[in-house]
């Protein structure tokens, strides 16, 4: 379905376009690449007059109306990677802004705390042990400040 990275940046904010309210100034999708092909989260949100809200990606005027967004996601990874081997990961987190000018960016980064985390069995104890203010820290675009204790490093 996507084979160049234009054709899926241009998917990708035409999908968010067309699900955005009449008026909004900044739009933006948050991406966490949980697990390639089976699990990814995306976080949508729009500014409007510097107040944050959110809107769903799987819903156009009113109406369920699935988006392919994630499987665009999906291949734009998969472009990225250099070779195919589960050690090749080009990003696990990637940030899609528009406005309102129809202008757009794109930033990804590879977050080394969102991999300990994904990493974790949820059915062990550190997972239980874990603070749900760090797991929330983890998750966000900015992950955790370079001055929080990492204990897991130190094992």
């Amino acid at each position: 379905m996507f084979k160049e990275i234009d054709d899926i940046y241009n998917y990708i904010g035409q999908e968010m376009y067309e699900r955005l309210p009449e008026y909004w100034d900044i739009a933006l999708l948050e991406v966490n690449m949980d697990k390639i092909d089976k699990a990814i989260s995306i976080g949508a949100s729009y500014i409007l007059n510097n107040t944050s809200n959110t809107f769903d990606l799987d819903e156009k005027n009113g109406v369920v109306s699935f988006s392919d967004v994630d499987e665009a996601f999906y291949a734009l990874y998969k472009i990225m990677q250099k070779n195919e081997s589960e050690n090749d990961v080009p990003w696990n987190k990637a940030r899609f802004e528009i406005t309102s000018e129809g202008d757009f960016s794109i930033d990804f980064k590879y977050d080394e705390d969102f991999v300990w985390y994904k990493s974790l069995d949820i059915d062990s104890q550190e997972y239980d042990d874990l603070d749900i203010d760090i797991i929330n820290q983890i998750e966000t675009w900015e992950g955790l400040p370079e001055t929080a204790p990492r204990y897991w490093k130190n094992k």
